[in-house]
């Protein structure tokens, strides 16, 4: 590749058509941002990488030619969607791994001095939580990371872009795994009885 003409000031260089623009910056910049992402955020090289490239996406969807100053509005475009994307994907993270650790099933659970001398009530806490576990668990893996993005309160626009879905898939999934849970409790007070 040709660096020719680079030494020109930018005035000087022959208008670039958008897709030029984006690459020469994609190029030029990629490390830049994932470097920034991670000691800014705090997040993972994988997790860094993702936020720049679903923030480039977004770029790519844009026309940058035409405005004159189309380098520095990308830039401040990028510095914009990457800090929103990353905080956004933190965030996620953190939901995520509080789900992960309220659905352990061997979890140690701190007992309020209150509930001490409630101890049926205490059992009975515990074997509901035990057999949500066991209701999840039958399920599959990507419903139960959908079902764990729920419990962490994550809303439906959250769990559908966290998912890489539409709002719309994510609805009809979440009502097929949830009815597929309802049969699972029915069936089990069923063979209880």
């Amino acid at each position: 590749m040709s660096h020719e003409g680079s030494s020109a000031k930018p005035q000087d260089r022959a208008p670039q058509s958008s897709e030029e623009l984006l690459k020469s910056y994609f190029q030029e910049n990629f490390g830049v941002w994932v470097g920034f992402v991670q000691s800014r955020f705090s997040l993972p090289r994988e997790d860094s990488e993702d936020v720049v490239m679903n923030a480039f996406r977004e770029a790519s969807a844009k026309d940058w030619t035409r405005s004159e100053d189309a380098r520095n509005q990308l830039g401040a475009f990028m510095g914009a969607r990457v800090k929103w994307r990353a905080r956004d994907t933190r965030t996620s993270k953190a939901r995520r791994q509080q789900c992960e650790v309220a659905c352990d099933a061997t979890e140690i659970h701190t007992v309020p001095d209150s509930e001490l001398a409630q101890p049926e009530r205490m059992f009975a806490e515990q074997e509901k939580r035990e057999q949500a576990v066991l209701v999840i668990q039958q399920l599959s893996s990507r419903d139960q990371q959908h079902a764990s993005l729920v419990l962490a309160g994550l809303t439906p626009q959250e769990c559908a872009r966290e998912l890489g879905l539409e709002e719309g898939t994510e609805r009809v999934r979440r009502h097929r795994w949830m009815s597929r849970i309802t049969k699972i409790v029915q069936q089990g007070g069923e063979e209880q009885r």
